[in-house]
């Protein structure tokens, strides 16, 4: 995602790439991160920093009489390496157990999102954003909410490289909390939240200790997520705990995760989701993958 202007230019194509030995690569670009840290794409909660990316991601959920399938599309544009813009949509299939599937688009969500805090020594960063869903975009029929919603939100990532025991280091922790505004009464305002556990097996073998493992296993981040959401009146709390993993190549990121629910709202049956994602900013750094207002 976004690219730290502290961070050494030897140490991020090793992680990228998901080895323990430096390739050489110094003008390489990376995704979201703070110093020697890089976030992995979360597949359950939104993105914790602006970024030049595409994201395909389908999932399937069973619920209550029904299973609902969906494959969405995003693309995250930076205009500098701290202000950036993405736009997602996507396609839901819902299948009944009894009757007819009902399938079509889902609402456009756009956010914009600012980096306003970036600690390389500690590892951190956080940023701010607003994510407008428009409603009535979508297929009603598909589960698209007719009333639309404005969401401030708040997203953190924070790093333990700077803790003193070396076993703790190649952990990560990250997440966002929001509001949800809804533009009529028809739509209950919420509550949302996430939070992301990771552990990076790159950055353990590049600065904490290598082991020698075999390249698919250095190129692995085991994760979980946790995802909820309450009304802010009548109707239950909804959460999602989806454990899995990143396996990152150099430019490209596959993330597949189960989707738990952990609470009666959220379903009554095991999910999946996968994840597909290219850094452009890696992939084409001269062209679509650049800032539009990138300095010279």
């Amino acid at each position: 995602m976004m690219r730290s202007p502290s961070r050494p230019p030897r140490l991020a194509p090793a992680l990228i790439a998901g080895c323990a030995v430096w390739i050489g690569c110094p003008n390489a670009h990376a995704y979201t991160a703070a110093g020697d840290r890089i976030f992995p794409a979360t597949l359950e909660l939104p993105q914790i920093a602006p970024s030049d990316e595409l994201y395909l991601t389908g999932n399937t959920t069973p619920g209550r009489g029904s299973r609902t399938s969906n494959f969405s599309v995003l693309y995250d544009k930076t205009f500098t390496e701290r202000l950036g813009v993405w736009v997602t949509g996507g396609y839901n299939w819902i299948d009944p157990r009894l009757g007819s599937q009902q399938a079509g688009w889902q609402n456009i969500d756009i956010v914009a999102q600012y980096t306003a805090i970036v600690d390389p020594a500690h590892e951190f960063l956080l940023s701010f954003g607003i994510d407008r869903q428009f409603g009535g975009v979508g297929a009603r029929r598909a589960g698209a909410d007719p009333v639309g919603a404005t969401t401030p939100t708040v997203y953190f990532g924070k790093g333990l490289g700077d803790v003193a025991l070396g076993w703790l280091k190649p952990f990560a922790v990250s997440g966002f909390a929001g509001y949800q505004l809804a533009d009529a009464a028809a739509r209950v305002d919420q509550i949302t939240g996430g939070l992301a556990v990771a552990y990076s097996i790159p950055y353990r073998e590049a600065l904490v200790q290598s082991d020698e493992l075999p390249a698919v296993i250095r190129a692995t981040t085991p994760m979980v997520e946790f995802l909820g959401s309450t009304p802010s009146r009548g109707g239950s709390t909804m959460l999602t705990v989806a454990p899995g993993f990143a396996y990152a190549g150099e430019g490209w990121e596959l993330g597949i995760e189960a989707t738990i629910p952990a609470t009666e709202a959220s379903g009554d049956g095991l999910g999946v989701i996968a994840q597909l994602h290219f850094g452009l900013d890696y992939l084409f750094p001269e062209t679509i993958g650049r800032p539009l207002l990138a300095r010279e």
